[in-house]
């Protein structure tokens, strides 16, 4: 069985991309990230899905990043070139199992304003995890798959659905998150969430302050 790694968050696309793995028949590593979010909801959530899902190993990695974000934005980072950072990390630990492939969910629709969210990022990523691999004395190829690249989020969870994934596990990227999951309701990401399940037909299982 092949293996593929997955970065894990314990969002809509994030998920969806691992249930999309898994019903490719691939061996399944979850590679998750704590770079010192200031709500942990989401990071315990991952751990969820990936033991529910059923992957072989999942894996948590600390990134110190305060020494390169603004002072004012530390209580809340951004990361600049997030997805680089994370398929990085994930194709080292490819090159460790030989995974021959390496799924994320990012999303072309929802974030297009952040370059590291576009299809010529993936591909481009694609040719320099290419290269950077070793070869071994024989053809070896590692595939960068994002499942949820050109699709709306109300498209992703009907596709999630087919797979029987359970969205009341995962949780928005909303910035005024209660430690008990409960969401502001009012944010980007939790605008962005309600009218997902609206659009999909389906019942939006979060719990908001509003």
């Amino acid at each position: 069985m092949k293996k593929a790694i997955v970065i894990v968050n314990g969002g809509i696309h994030s998920t969806t991309a691992l249930a999309v793995a898994k019903s490719r028949e691939f061996e399944l590593y979850a590679l998750s990230f704590d770079y010192g979010q200031t709500n942990r909801v989401k990071l315990e959530a991952a751990q969820k899905i990936a033991g529910r899902i059923g992957v072989k190993e999942h894996r948590i990695v600390k990134i110190d990043i305060t020494g390169i974000l603004p002072e004012e934005r530390k209580d809340n980072p951004y990361v600049p070139a997030r997805n680089n950072l994370y398929l990085s990390f994930a194709l080292s630990w490819a090159e460790v199992i030989k995974a021959a492939g390496i799924f994320i969910g990012i999303n072309s629709i929802e974030y297009g304003d952040n370059p590291d969210c576009r299809p010529a990022f993936v591909h481009t990523f694609e040719k320099l995890a290419n290269v950077a691999i070793k070869k071994e004395g024989k053809i070896r190829k590692i595939d960068i798959w994002s499942p949820c690249m050109n699709k709306a989020t109300s498209e992703i969870i009907r596709k999630g659905k087919e797979l029987g994934v359970d969205y009341s596990m995962t949780y928005p990227g909303c910035e005024d998150m209660s430690d008990d999951g409960t969401c502001c309701g009012e944010c980007f990401f939790c605008e962005n969430r309600k009218g997902a399940f609206e659009d999909a037909g389906m019942r939006d299982p979060t719990t908001y302050k509003n």
